[in-house]
C-alpha cells in the first residue's frame, strides 16, 4: 500500500467524524472507507485511529453512549488552527498524487496544468522563519520594499507571528522591534535572514491570526473593524461564488432566479475591492455605502482610460 493511500483514507475518516458529528459506527467506517480503498478492516480502522493520534495530535474517540466515533477537540483547542492543519494535510495528499503520477506518466503536460510562478523567491525563508515560530526567537534580516522610488534596504530585527499565503506569494506578520509597530513583510523581498537568539517579548501572536482571519488579502490596518459587506452576483456567478467562497465568512442571504446576495464580514482593504473588481459587470456593492461609491469611484476611473 502507498503512503498517498494511506494519507487519503486518513484524511476521509478525519472527515467522517468531524463537526457535525453523526458518530458512525466502526462497521460504518469501514464501509464508508472501503467505497474509496480497498482491503479496509476494522483493524485498518483502529491502526488508522492510532496513528492519526500518535503522528498528528487528533483524537478520533468512542462515544459508547452514542454507538460511534466522534473528533475530540479539547475545549480551548483552536478550531481554525485545526482547519489549517488538516488544509495541510490535503495539500499534501495533492503533492503525494503529482509525484506518484509524474513518476509513471510520461508527457504528463499534456493532461495536467499547474499555477507558475517562477519569480517568486521568498519560499527558501520558510523553514527559517518557522523554526522562529517554533522556538520563539527573534530574526533579522534586510527588507527591500517595492516602491516607485528606489529606496535603502533596510535592515530589520522582527518578532515573528505568522506566516500566511495569498495568490502563491508568502507573507510574514511581525512585531518590528526597531520601529516599534506590527509590520507585513513579503517573503521575496527579504534577504541576508538570520535567527538569532533574542526570545520574543512583545508580539500578540493571538491578536495577529484573528486580524488576519477577518481579512482578504495581505492589508490590514490594524484600527479598522470588520464591516458587514453584500454583494449581489447575477445567477450565472452563483456556483462559481458558492463553491469558491470569497472568505471563510461567507454566507447566502437569498437566492433568486436573476442573481444571488452574499454576505462578508471582513475588513474594508484594496484586495477586497480588488476581488470585487474581478467580477466586472457581474456584480454589484449593496452595503457598505462608502464601498460601494470606493467601487463606483474605480470603475468611472476605468471607464475614463477606455
Amino acid at each position: 500500500m502507498t503512503q498517498l493511500t494511506t494519507l487519503r483514507r486518513r484524511l476521509n475518516l478525519i472527515r467522517l467524524v468531524e463537526k457535525p458529528f453523526i458518530y458512525p459506527s466502526k462497521k460504518t467506517l469501514v464501509e464508508r472507507l472501503s467505497e474509496d480503498f480497498d482491503a479496509v478492516s476494522e483493524r485498518t480502522v483502529e491502526r488508522d485511529i492510532q496513528e492519526i493520534n500518535e503522528a498528528y495530535q487528533i483524537r478520533i474517540r468512542n462515544d459508547r453512549r452514542r454507538g460511534g466515533y466522534y473528533l475530540d477537540l479539547p475545549t480551548d483547542e483552536d478550531v481554525a488552527d485545526f482547519e489549517q492543519f488538516v488544509q495541510l494535510l490535503e495539500r499534501r495528499e495533492r503533492l503525494e498524487f503529482l509525484t506518484a503520477a509524474g513518476s509513471g506518466i510520461r508527457g504528463i503536460g499534456r493532461f495536467l496544468q499547474l499555477e507558475h510562478n517562477s519569480q517568486f523567491t521568498g519560499a527558501k525563508h520558510l523553514p527559517v522563519l518557522w523554526q522562529a515560530l517554533q522556538s520563539g526567537r527573534c530574526v533579522q534580516f534586510v527588507y527591500r520594499k517595492f516602491s516607485p522610488e528606489p529606496t535603502p534596504d533596510s535592515p530589520r530585527l522582527i518578532e515573528p507571528g505568522l506566516l500566511f499565503e495569498y495568490r502563491n506569494r508568502w507573507y510574514l506578520d511581525g512585531f518590528d522591534a526597531i520601529e516599534q509597530k506590527p509590520r507585513t513583510f513579503g517573503l521575496d523581498r527579504i534577504s541576508d535572514l538570520k535567527l538569532t537568539d533574542k526570545p520574543l517579548r512583545q508580539i500578540a501572536n493571538d491578536t495577529l491570526r484573528t486580524d488576519r482571519r477577518q481579512v482578504i488579502g495581505v492589508t490590514c490596518p490594524p484600527d479598522l473593524e470588520p464591516e458587514r459587506v453584500v454583494l449581489r452576483f447575477q445567477a450565472s456567478e452563483a456556483n462559481y461564488v458558492r463553491s469558491l467562497p470569497l472568505h471563510g465568512s461567507q454566507q447566502i442571504l437569498q437566492e433568486m432566479p436573476d442573481f444571488v446576495d452574499v454576505e462578508l464580514n471582513v475588513i474594508l482593504n484594496h484586495e477586497l475591492e480588488r476581488e470585487i473588481l474581478a467580477f466586472g459587470e457581474l456584480v454589484e456593492v449593496l452595503e457598505p455605502q462608502a464601498l460601494r461609491e470606493d467601487i463606483a469611484k474605480r470603475v468611472t476611473r476605468m471607464a475614463i482610460k477606455y
